[in-house]
């Protein structure tokens, strides 16, 4: 798991709301595959990560001065990253996240003690039951985020989020059905 340490300095977002070219780039570079990687957990669609990864960082960019605490910019931007995605699903009307049999992942390397296709399916078909929503909190907690943390990003209180994410993982327990048992 991941750490939850900033990536980023308060000075290095003050530059770049300053309109700094070379700190709004670092704070792309920084964040680039994080915030693709929330973008996947949420979409799921490989061909649309980059093109949503890209727009998130155009708004982050054109936002930035309206941040008024910099030391807030982790939260503020996964809740950008999560308010564009659903966006997104939205206009799409999409109501699946993956395609089990997709040709993008048809030849994708599985990493070694891997989850068996049947396995990974039926977590794709289980993902893709619940609201977009659900989807970036649990992937907040998968990213190793704390329940204050993602209480801050999704302005809400800890103990909302505790009892969402206990109602995600219900949703998911109940959706997630492996073809084969013990």
């Amino acid at each position: 798991m991941e750490s939850t340490q900033p990536t980023f300095s308060v000075d290095l977002v003050r530059r770049a709301q300053r309109g700094e070219p070379d700190a709004q780039r670092e704070l792309i570079v920084a964040y680039q595959h994080r915030v693709a990687g929330f973008v996947y957990a949420i979409i799921g669609r490989s061909d649309s990560i980059e093109d949503i990864a890209q727009l998130i960082f155009i708004k982050m960019v054109r936002a930035l001065d309206r941040l008024q605490a910099p030391s807030q910019f982790e939260s503020w931007l996964f809740r950008l990253a999560r308010n564009t995605c659903i966006d997104h699903l939205r206009r799409q009307k999409l109501r699946r996240i993956f395609t089990p049999f997709a040709p993008e992942h048809e030849n994708v390397p599985e990493p070694a003690g891997a989850v068996d296709s049947e396995e990974l399916d039926a977590l794709r078909y289980a993902l893709a039951q619940l609201r977009p929503q659900d989807r970036a909190l649990l992937a907040l907690v998968q990213e190793g985020r704390s329940h204050a943390e993602i209480a801050v990003t999704l302005r809400s209180s800890v103990a909302a989020v505790k009892a969402r994410l206990h109602r995600a993982r219900e949703h998911l327990r109940e959706h997630y059905q492996p073809h084969h048992e013990n």
